[in-house]
């Protein structure tokens, strides 16, 4: 009895270190790693992107007079742009609990850290002199956690000496890590408005749907001009009458885009808001100036059309917020009281009473500009123009497409790894 039993569990062992050792071995040869989410940028030494003006404001890194390219250099701004935060941050959005933040700052390249205290003090310390603080420690270049009272970011002093790396924030116009403390920290604050459960939790982009994307494509443009035209309310009318054809066209669109629409639209109003005044306190010193200078940057399409769903959402919750701020002065209070409002319908809401005009449709040429601009993304779509690619929502497209044999091993290695 003792002998069958101890080869009934031999054999079992066996099986068990068959399946998964073939299982591993199967999704090494068979499954094609992710791509990085982030693509490699080329080494730039001169700030690369063009700055926007307008005689009142200059907004770009030829702004700043100065670029540190050591991360001990570049402390004493940090330190500057976080206590200016500290100060502005309650003005931006009302009840923001995101404030007297403290930033422990890890440099992945020289092994050292630094605390930047609310009021702006810093000073290079010693690991074990931030240990209390409790954070999670990341080995990325910006990887971040945040504690109780601040922050903890880790930075990467290559990045820093390589201009490409920040040019695509003009309003912030330098190295962006006050960006992450600000944004990041900003969705933080996002959990305590009211509890809501909206679609496209998972962030799909829904590239294949070229022609809901084009009808979001046309909106961003249109809630640029408005924006960069205040007192037109016939740019608005345009654009709320596009944004009402595409949710009418595109029902099932407009349902996945409330969750990006409304929390990413609403952190990339604070981002901007936020950076504009820490970033240019020399220009921007008030909200007054925050519109007139939010009115330049939606001049600049180059810098802020994006395609895809969740993108999408950024530009057109972002720029409608300031429409809004124009508009209807207690939109926020209202917005987080509402757990499906979006700034976008909020704005449309407004509006309900007026008679819009046609919606904007696509000429040839901006269908075909668009559709280049999806495929230059870089992500291995099937790109239909008659209708959308059928693709589960937690199912990547890339996977969607795979050999079945690479499927086979990647849902067996899921399962037992």
């Amino acid at each position: 009895m003792y002998k069958v039993l101890k080869i009934s569990l031999i054999s079992i062992v066996s099986l068990v270190i068959v399946v998964y050792g073939g299982v591993f071995l199967g999704h090494k040869m068979f499954v094609k790693p992710d791509a990085p989410s982030v693509p490699s940028i080329e080494p730039s030494v001169e700030p690369t992107i063009e700055p926007v003006t307008n005689g009142r404001f200059t907004f770009g890194p030829q702004a700043h007079s100065t670029h540190p390219t050591t991360l001990k250099e570049f402390m004493p701004i940090l330190a500057d742009q976080v206590a200016r935060y500290n100060q502005v941050a309650p003005d931006v959005w009302p009840k923001n609990p995101l404030v007297n933040q403290t930033l422990v700052v890890e440099d992945l390249t020289n092994h050292t850290y630094w605390l930047i205290k609310p009021d702006g003090a810093f000073s290079e310390v010693a690991e074990k002199d931030v240990a209390h603080f409790g954070y999670e420690r990341q080995e990325y270049a910006n990887g971040f956690s945040f504690f109780t009272g601040g922050m903890y970011l880790a930075l990467d002093e290559e990045e820093l000496g390589n201009p490409a790396s920040w040019q695509k924030y003009l309003h912030l116009g330098s190295y962006d890590a006050i960006i992450w403390l600000i944004h990041e920290g900003f969705h933080e604050t996002q959990r305590a408005w009211a509890e809501t459960a909206l679609p496209n939790s998972e962030r799909e982009d829904h590239l294949d749907d070229i022609p809901a994307r084009i009808q979001r494509a046309l909106l961003q443009k249109q809630i640029f001009f408005a924006t960069s035209h205040p007192g037109d309310t016939e740019a608005i009318l345009k654009a709320l009458a596009t944004y009402e054809d595409w949710k009418t066209r595109f029902p099932k669109d407009f349902e996945n885009s409330l969750n990006a629409d409304r929390y990413e639209g609403t952190a990339y109003y604070f981002e901007m808001v936020a950076s504009l005044l820490v970033g240019y306190p020399d220009q921007v010193k008030n909200m007054h100036d925050v519109d007139a200078a939010l009115a330049l940057l939606a001049t600049r399409e180059d810098a802020n059309v994006g395609h895809g769903l969740v993108i999408e959402g950024y530009a057109i919750g972002g720029f409608s917020s300031a429409l809004l701020d124009r508009l209807v002065p207690d939109w926020k209070q209202q917005l987080m009281a509402d757990p499906s409002a979006t700034p976008i319908e909020m704005l449309y809401q407004h509006f309900r009473g007026e008679k819009l005009p046609a919606p904007a449709q696509a000429t040839q040429e901006e269908t075909d500009e668009i559709t280049k601009a999806i495929a230059a993304t870089g992500e291995d779509v099937n790109l239909v123009v008659n209708g959308s690619t059928e693709v589960p929502d937690d199912t990547t497209v890339d996977q969607a497409k795979e050999p079945t044999l690479s499927k086979i091993f990647r849902y067996l290695y899921d399962l037992l790894f």
